[in-house]
């Protein structure tokens, strides 16, 4: 089970933000995000 804390980085999911690939955790920086900067809908 992940910590939900963000400090094991268990559920990070990757986005593009500005031209550049980050990776966001979903416990501490979402749970939703804007499709545009998930890779699968942009």
């Amino acid at each position: 089970m992940a910590c939900a804390i963000g400090s094991c980085a268990g559920c990070v999911v990757k986005t593009i933000e500005n031209g550049e690939a980050k990776y966001r955790r979903v416990c501490v920086d979402g749970p939703v995000f804007p499709a545009e900067i998930l890779p699968e809908f942009a």
